[in-house]
């Protein structure tokens, strides 16, 4: 598992360029722009290394030291005091409130890489009668990103009913992720009051993004299964979110349950390209209509331009309406040139009452046809990861 930094500094420019700085080198990265917040994070996660700024409102780097060594969950995590003031009161002020070291802005970054090191290595010595082990690798969920071919063929319909089939044929924890700020259904079809999760996540600095922050979002929907959900508040889509937002969001989801379902909406988007080769499979919806299926060729061969592996596009087809002008299962796949890894029937009827008692297709009716073509879509993903 990578070593955790915590870096407090009210400076948002510092804290993007020395957070990529060492995200680069390997480490994985918290932060806090203020002293409040770095006591939170320091007691919750539990970091390997605090640096800490000196001048900041609220709370100086002075008294968050004082405070750190105060609290037993705390006291022993290193601390390197990394700030503008120079003088060498200051330092004796900062070795006083319990630095481990003490670094003067702006410094090289090689000294900075090095005086880290030097400290995580007293650390990891200062504990008597502790044999050093290798770190063990941190688990990774399996990620599996939904897109439609097209607009309004019920992507997060599949990403909601997948996710519980998911949970229900592996016992194990996921998540599902609407990435579709201003667009959000899950929390209007399960009759959620407050479902702004995701938003409120993106009006951060991605430096900001935390995985505290992103478990105090999180909606425990039942046992096992949790969401992060987008609003339908049209303004929202109306806010910048950059490509890094949502890597920093996927970073900490992949490593908070088994499957992580993030809804990618309809077709391609500029700010989720970095994440389509990251995601294990991607599930690429379309209609039985020879149009539709036009439109997930050209998704499909876009993507395999992007770096994603033809193993991990897999075809799903949703048929909701019943017409004999729509194409057949051996039609798409031989249109497609790929083995379906599933088709879900049309069920107007069940859609709409259980629009009316606020609960997923899925645990509606869990005996249902739709919800056994669900269970079959699950069980092949089982098989993938």
């Amino acid at each position: 598992m990578p070593e955790k930094v915590l870096i407090v500094d009210d400076d948002l420019d510092t804290l993007r360029l020395v957070g990529l700085m060492l995200q680069r080198q390997g480490y994985q990265i918290l932060a806090a722009s203020n002293g409040p917040q770095a006591l939170v994070l320091a007691e919750k996660e539990q970091p390997h290394l605090i640096l800490l700024d000196i001048m900041m409102p609220e709370m100086d780097g002075y008294e968050v030291a004082r405070r750190i060594r105060a609290n037993p969950v705390t006291a022993s995590i290193p601390i390197i005091m990394f700030t503008a003031k120079s003088q060498v009161e200051d330092k004796v002020l900062g070795y006083e409130a319990g630095a481990d070291d003490y670094i003067t802005k702006p410094t090289q970054p090689r000294e900075l890489f090095a005086k880290m090191r030097a400290v995580l290595a007293r650390a990891q010595k200062a504990v008597p009668g502790k044999i050093a082990e290798a770190p063990a690798p941190q688990e990774r969920g399996f990620l599996i990103g939904i897109m439609g071919a097209k607009g309004g063929i019920g992507t997060t319909t599949l990403a909601l009913n997948l996710t519980l089939a998911l949970h229900q044929n592996s016992q194990q924890e996921t998540i599902v992720a609407e990435y579709r700020p201003g667009m959000g259904t899950i929390g209007l079809e399960l009759g959620y009051k407050v479902s702004d999760g995701l938003d409120r996540l993106l009006q951060r600095s991605e430096f900001e993004i935390t995985s505290v922050e992103i478990e105090h979002h999180l909606i425990q929907f039942s046992r096992g299964v949790r969401l992060l959900l987008a609003s339908n508040n049209p303004l929202t889509r109306l806010q910048s979110e950059s490509a890094a937002h949502y890597q920093q969001i996927t970073h900490f989801l992949v490593g908070m349950a088994k499957y992580i379902l993030i809804d990618l909406g309809a077709s391609l988007s500029p700010q989720f390209k970095p994440l389509y080769p990251q995601c294990n499979a991607i599930l690429l919806l379309a209609e039985p209509t020879n149009l539709c299926i036009t439109q997930f060729q050209l998704i499909h061969d876009t993507l395999l331009h992007q770096d994603v592996h033809q193993t991990r596009v897999h075809a799903i087809v949703y048929n909701r309406v019943r017409s004999d002008i729509m194409l057949t299962r051996s039609q798409v796949q031989e249109k497609l040139g790929l083995e379906l890894l599933g088709m879900i029937s049309p069920a107007p009827e069940l859609v709409y009452h259980a629009s009316l008692s606020n609960r997923p297709i899925y645990q509606h009716q869990p005996e249902s046809a739709i919800a056994n073509q669900f269970n079959e879509i699950a069980r092949k993903i089982l098989t993938l990861a």
